[in-house]
């Protein structure tokens, strides 16, 4: 669901830009004013998780791949605010240093799978656990907002694409939709299940979003995460499928694949490491750098707010 650059017409990226800026500026209000914010690990280890998910493409469909966005799974954890955080740093990582998604494309990218994506599968878990308080209540409304956020974010990226007069929306937002019905149902299936997991082993988890408290052994906890965020980059996203995702196989499909473009040259493009001649090991070692780097850049976003915070109240 990567926009790339020169999809966009000049005035829906500017509108884009600054919705998206909205948004996260008012995210990371919010975390500014939180007096029990977040700690600074979890923040973390959950945009590693993202980001080494998102490496994992799988067929989901004859021609088409689909990944794990990990919208929905962050509000659960994290609230939205804070999963719209983790989500920007993702994919603003993407883009700078790997291109993928486009500059110009970002705002809109941060609109679909950050703020649409997060704002949606939020409502929804919000009312479904109105009526299961339990645990499980979190994983059924979890599956139903993972794939609604899916949805959400095909229609809002159609809806740039049809703006910007790239194609027709009579063309368009249909087989962005059905396209992503598949996809959807992929991280309807993967949010669950990794949402049973944390009901099963560290319910704790879930503190501070829908329940009083925060996570115990938190720097614990986020360590193991980054751990596994750091296999599933290395060893896993070499093997990932190599077809075209969602966006590219309508655009290939509708015949604007052409029209993308490449406005500044990434240090790790496509995940390929220029001087290292195996595209599997380049694609592990370009994994592992983009995994420890979300990580650093959610660590000192969070740091940050946490001494302004703390300066504010002196």
């Amino acid at each position: 669901m990567h926009i790339p650059d020169g999809f966009l017409s000049t005035g829906v990226a500017v509108t884009t830009w600054a919705v998206a800026g909205v948004g996260v500026a008012a995210a990371l209000w919010a975390e500014k004013r939180d007096t029990e914010p977040m700690p600074a690990g979890i923040l973390g280890a959950t945009a590693a998780f993202v980001f080494a998910a998102q490496m994992i493409n799988v067929p989901v469909a004859p021609g088409t791949s689909g990944h794990l966005v990990g919208a929905a799974l962050a509000a659960v954890l994290l609230g939205p605010w804070r999963a719209l955080i983790v989500m920007t740093i993702v994919l603003a990582v993407q883009a700078l240093l790997f291109q993928d998604g486009g500059l110009t494309a970002l705002g809109a990218n941060i609109v679909d799978m950050g703020l649409g994506g997060v704002l949606t599968a939020y409502a929804v878990v919000a009312l479904v656990t109105r009526s299961r308080r339990r645990p499980r209540g979190h994983v059924v409304a979890g599956i139903l907002g993972a794939f609604a956020a899916t949805l959400v974010g095909a229609a809002l990226t159609a809806a740039w694409l049809g703006l910007s007069g790239l194609y027709p929306f009579s063309g368009i937002v249909p087989i962005m939709l059905v396209t992503h019905v598949a996809i959807g149902l992929l991280e309807a299936a993967l949010t669950g299940a990794i949402l049973v997991t944390v009901v099963r082993w560290r319910p704790d988890l879930l503190k501070g979003v829908f329940a009083e408290g925060r996570p115990t052994n938190s720097a614990a906890v986020a360590a193991g995460v980054v751990g596994v965020a750091l296999g599933i980059a290395a060893f896993l996203s070499p093997f990932a499928s190599t077809l075209p995702d969602g966006l590219e196989s309508a655009a290939e499909r509708l015949g604007f694949a052409t029209h993308a473009t490449t406005i500044w040259s990434a240090p790790i493009p496509d995940y390929l490491i220029p001087f290292v001649s195996s595209a599997r090991i380049a694609t592990a070692v370009a994994g592992a750098i983009g995994t420890l780097a979300v990580v650093i850049i959610a660590w000192v976003i969070s740091r940050g707010l946490r001494t302004a915070r703390d300066a504010a109240h002196q």
